[in-house]
């Protein structure tokens, strides 16, 4: 093997042991010094013709680019390579390969004939000829790109034109999706973006009791990084063909968001519609146009401000239960306001309009609201903290179409507060605070008080410390990781007292919490004990909470009108973690008045990726099956004479190969359309994957006492890890790490 440096400055090689002739100093690139290198069996050098003839296991490397062929010249004038046999071309971690190049190591521009090329991360191509146009850029006659990795890939999609923008994206025209040698779509231009893991096209089959046969399908277009979308065509036989497009932007300026509009082009005979202006038509056979209209904006000019947008315009009530199923059963609101929000180091300001925008809404709208809010501002050096708020607002509460009744008011609220914080005896922290909170109201709920004042007095304290003891215990029972042991005692008390306010609640009509302010004398008690401990934690040696016991009630000292005491429920929270992959996480409410219990959950997951945060166990679709080998989740909720509810998942590896995943929601009691089931199977969910290579292909059977049946089939690649759907149940845990049971 022989070596040839093109240095920056005059050097001297020598080939073979015998002296050449002094190399002309050669500076590709003015801003640096690296030399081109050249290594091959053998290396020749022709200063009369400034050339270099490398042949042989021939390796060029200059700067991140590294070129390997069989035989090479270089030319020092004109900084440019022709290999010739094998060529291969890396820079970074995209490369090509083919059987001849032409290449400028200064402008890192040629071309390669039959290239195949690997783009980063997951992209490959090929065609009768690349040329590398500047650094970041491809351009490839009838080539083709595909993510699959074999010489002769399972699908790619192929263009006369095609261009790739290194880390950017993939834009082709007149293109044609082939699945071997078989063409099975044709589409006049298509952008991909390199950074994206969702499916530039996608198209699901299935059937279910709502909807009949359906095919759902999905275009991604991508313009330029601030413009970008989807477009849905889809039919559904019951229901007759829907479309929809999403569009995606981002403005310099002006903020970023997304536009979404959908329409659904139902059939004359289907009656959909809870609204009485429309069930005629529905009745007489008129077409009935069904659509949703959402936009989200959201700008930022300063660190310290930003504004939201949101619009949500829906053609009836019940759009989003029988087409936007995931929506529908996270109790999705649609909102429509506007706000702009401006946080300073001592204060924070918000403007607020809300509107209603859709009749059978029922809406408290504020048109406008400005709000002040200070921070705890400390006084001085003192131990005394203000705080303070300031609201005005326009209020208008409507009921849904066709009651459409209306309250309205003009409101301000003040609301001041004077706190001290100290520590007393070094262990017990102690913070009293008072204040008062005034309201101004245009009228109260009947009209016969207008402009009129309500004030409240109110006082309270905050008692809190903290006791531990460390134990020297270090063990691994049950497989339990355990490097000392620290109990820790928190125990707390929160006293509150408001006076009677110079106007009731019941005289005032109720828009929020402000209009339901009362007389109040409340003590609230809890006491936290928890068990620590250190162990490894993703290579780290961390403080894990073993396990936490949290106990509250409430003791209030004129209950109701019968000015006597009485002590709320009694509210437990139990938390541990017994390994890195499992959480256990149970709330208990008792009511000792009628000695029986409230309410119940217990919840249980286990996960070996440690991602036991997210609430959905299935919210991450894995490119590699054999990545997560298994989790699973279980969950019981019960309220008394409300309902009984138990529900579970698990997913495991069946083979290498093979993925499934079962949910099951069992109702043991409920009530479904007002009528009492009890032990019923309410729900059932099996999910088969199958690794096809650069494909995973899903299976979903879906059994719903509320939907009947619903079969679905999708095929995603692995590029694009993320489902183009959301329809598969899940069972969801609360997140972990609560402070107190709920109330």
């Amino acid at each position: 093997m022989m070596t040839a440096i093109f240095p920056w400055s005059a050097s001297a090689s020598n080939f073979g042991g015998a002296a050449e002739p002094s190399l002309p100093a050669i500076k590709v690139d003015k801003n640096t010094k690296e030399p081109v290198v050249i290594n091959g069996d053998t290396v020749e050098y022709s200063e009369t013709d400034m050339t270099a003839v490398a042949n042989g296991n021939v390796v060029i490397t200059y700067q991140d680019a590294k070129l390997t062929c069989k035989k090479a010249i270089f030319h020092t004038d004109t900084k440019e390579v022709l290999a010739e046999g094998d060529v291969n071309l890396t820079q970074g971690k995209d490369f090509l390969k083919g059987e001849s190049m032409v290449y400028n190591v200064e402008t890192k521009t040629g071309t390669l004939v039959k290239p195949r090329v690997f783009i980063d991360p997951t992209y490959y191509g090929g065609g009768e000829k690349a040329e590398k146009q500047d650094q970041n850029h491809y351009y490839m006659k009838q080539g083709y790109v595909t993510t699959c990795d074999k010489e002769h890939p399972h699908y790619r999609v192929q263009a006369k034109q095609l261009n790739v923008y290194l880390g950017e994206r993939v834009t082709a025209n007149n293109i044609m999706v082939l699945v071997g040698e078989i063409p099975v779509f044709y589409f006049p231009y298509i952008s991909i973006p390199l950074k994206d893991h969702r499916p530039p096209v996608s198209v699901i089959p299935g059937h279910n009791a709502d909807w009949g046969y359906f095919l759902l399908t999905s275009w991604k277009y991508y313009l330029n990084d601030k413009i970008r979308g989807k477009i849905n065509i889809d039919y559904r036989e019951l229901r007759d063909f829907a479309y929809g497009i999403t569009t995606n932007y981002d403005t310099d300026n002006y903020g970023s968001g997304v536009l979404r509009a959908n329409y659904f082009d139902e059939r004359k005979q289907h009656i959909w519609s809870s609204r009485p202006d429309q069930q005629g038509d529905s009745a007489s056979g008129k077409d009935i146009d069904r659509y949703r209209v959402q936009l989200r904006h959201k700008w930022q000019p300063d660190k310290a401000t930003s504004g939201i947008l949101e619009y949500n315009k829906l053609s009836d009530a019940n759009v989003i239960k029988d087409y936007y199923i995931k929506d529908y059963q996270r109790d999705m609101v649609n909102n429509n306001y506007a706000s702009l929000i401006r946080t300073d180091e001592f204060y924070t300001t918000s403007l607020l309009v809300q509107p209603r925008v859709n009749r059978f809404d029922a809406v408290v709208e504020y048109l406008p609201q400005v709000q002040f809010q200070t921070r705890s501002l400390q006084i001085g050096q003192t131990n005394f903290y203000y705080d303070g708020s300031a609201q005005a607002a326009n209020i208008n509460k409507l009921d849904p179409a066709p009651i459409n009744g209306v309250s309205s008011v003009n409101r301000v609220d003040t609301r001041n507060q004077l706190s001290y914080q100290s520590n007393i005896l070094g262990w017990l922290g102690i913070r009293p605070f008072s204040g008062t909170e005034q309201t101004y109201y245009s009228r109260d709920m009947t009209g016969d008080n207008t402009n009129f004042i309500r004030g409240n007095f109110f006082t309270g304290i905050d008692l809190n410390t903290r006791f531990y003891k460390t134990y020297d215990i270090k063990s691994s029972m049950l497989n339990m990781e355990i490097n000392n042991l620290r109990h820790v005692i928190s125990p707390t008390v929160s006293y509150f007292y408001a006076h009677r306010p110079t106007f009731r609640p019941g005289n005032l009509a109720q828009f929020d919490t402000i209009d339901s302010l009362d007389f109040s004398n409340v003590i609230t008690p809890s006491l936290e004990n928890k068990l620590q401990t250190k162990r490894m934690v993703g290579g780290v040696m961390q403080t894990v909470d073993i396990a936490r016991l949290i106990a509250s009630t409430n003791y209030n000292f004129r209950a109701g009108d019968k000015r006597k005491g009485k002590v709320g429920n009694y509210d437990f929270l139990f938390e541990s973690k017994p390994y890195n992959w499992m959480r256990i996480l149970s709330t208990t409410s008792y009511d000792q008045h009628s000695s029986g219990f409230k309410s119940f959950t217990f919840n249980i997951v286990g996960d070996p990726e440690y991602n036991l945060d997210n609430p959905d166990l299935r919210g991450t679709v894995y490119t590699d099956l054999t990545r997560k080998k298994w989790s699973w989740g279980a969950g019981y909720r019960w309220q008394d004479e409300v309902y009984s509810q138990l529900e579970g998942q698990l997913m495991f590896n069946l083979t290498e190969k093979w993925k499934i995943t079962a949910y099951e929601r069992v109702d043991l009691k409920a009530f479904r359309s007002g009528v009492k089931v009890i032990n019923q199977v309410a729900e059932q969910e099996y999910r088969i994957s199958r690794d096809l290579h650069c494909w995973i292909g899903d299976f979903i059977c879906n059994f719903s006492q509320d939907h009947g049946a619903t079969f679905m089939f999708a095929l995603r690649l692995k590029a694009f890890p993320e489902m183009p759907f959301e329809f598969q149940q899940n069972y969801n845990p609360p997140m972990f790490g609560s402070t107190l049971p709920p109330g």
